[in-house]
């Protein structure tokens, strides 16, 4: 499956570019809300001894704005535009015939970004003629705004899916947002709701 991933990545999904659409979220009760789209574009593809490893590169523009009680977009809260790469790296483990690994940002122009020193576990890995898919569980915790310089600590974990439409590369990543104890690590269903991010190629 390994050598079939890396020829998959290298002919289909490596040096292409993918568009992502406005993207509307809100968050603290519908206090705040935020509009995201991006540029996507994938590169790096490298064999290692065990498995391989490739960059995500995406060129987003989001800002989060305060609502006020009419629901209509008032001040900026966070501006979170800006360029991150993202270094996906998997391996096979000979123990169970699978492969896992991480995911983390390795650099952004992004000010006052929320994923310094965030990573991602890759698991329940498959490829078959519909795609490539895994799955990923964030270690830990991360930041999200919730006012002018305020924060409280979450989890994103995803099902993320890259496959072919037509002959065109999509990008598929499925969020699903916890509120996070930061003494117990325990993780509670948020009700902020995220909904999918899908990038495709024009």
């Amino acid at each position: 499956m390994k050598d079939e991933i890396i020829r998959f990545l290298a002919q289909n999904i490596i040096g292409r570019i993918l568009f992502t659409d406005d993207v509307v979220y809100k968050l603290e009760d519908g206090h705040m809300e935020g509009v995201y789209n991006d540029k996507m574009m994938f590169s790096d593809l490298v064999q290692t001894e065990g498995g391989f490893k490739f960059n995500m590169t995406t060129v987003t523009h989001e800002l989060v704005y305060h609502l006020d009680e009419r629901g209509e977009r008032t001040s900026i809260a966070k501006d979170y535009t800006g360029t991150s790469v993202f270094c996906y790296e998997l391996a096979l483990r000979k123990s169970t015939g699978r492969l896992t690994g991480y995911m983390h940002c390795i650099s952004t122009t992004v000010q006052h970004q929320t994923m310094e020193a965030v990573v991602c576990g890759l698991f329940d890995v498959s490829f078959d003629e519909k795609g490539l898919k895994w799955q990923e569980n964030q270690l830990l915790y991360r930041d999200n705004p919730t006012g002018a310089d305020k924060y409280k600590p979450v989890a994103f974990d995803a099902k993320v899916r890259i496959y072919l439409d037509n002959g065109k590369a999509v990008f598929e990543y499925r969020p699903t947002h916890w509120d996070v104890d930061p003494d117990t690590l325990e993780k509670r269903l948020s009700k902020d709701n995220y909904p999918a991010y899908i990038s495709k190629e024009r």
